[in-house]
């Protein structure tokens, strides 16, 4: 049985957790999401430097671990839960439903309320701060990622899941 609360607070806790992640690295230095901005406004820079897809690489060393490891020890909790077995489908829910909280935090919250319609200098990319953000950042561009974001998180849940199953 699907737990509605212990979705919506590791859902809550995984969107805390990678927004840390994201404003933190954003902070240093926004090119280290270069590959996330609008190529309009990616043609406007140079490519990553070495050292910067060095940093990518370690950046996503916990991303990873925290889009993988929060929704993993939920789904055990819930398993726990259920007396120690859970359906592929009740834990393939689960996992999908948290990882797309986070999936809505961040077409909501990090990519249009802060990064288009805030817009605070540290996310601006540099060589880019006389530009217009919102003719990029479009409320469109940002439904149009969430929806790939659903593609993503139901792809990244059928491993968790399966795993949850052992």
């Amino acid at each position: 049985m699907l737990s509605l609360e212990r979705i919506l607070i590791d859902g809550l806790l995984l969107s805390l957790a990678l927004g840390i992640v994201i404003f933190g690295s954003l902070i240093y230095n926004p090119r280290l999401w270069l590959q996330d901005y609008p190529v309009e406004l990616r043609r406007q820079v140079p490519p990553n430097t070495k050292q910067e897809k060095r940093l990518q690489a370690a950046m996503m060393v916990p991303f990873l671990l925290l889009m993988f490891g929060i929704p993993f020890v939920s789904g055990l909790q819930l398993k726990a839960m259920n007396g120690g077995t859970l359906p592929f489908l009740t834990a393939y829910l689960h996992v999908f439903l948290i990882t797309n909280i986070f999936n809505l935090f961040d077409a909501a919250v990090i990519d249009y309320l802060v990064l288009t319609v805030m817009k605070p200098k540290f996310m601006v990319l540099p060589g880019t701060e006389s530009l217009n953000y919102a003719e990029y950042m479009t409320l469109t561009l940002q439904v149009k990622n969430y929806f790939k974001g659903i593609v993503f998180c139901a792809i990244l849940s059928l491993p968790i899941a399966a795993v949850l199953m052992l």
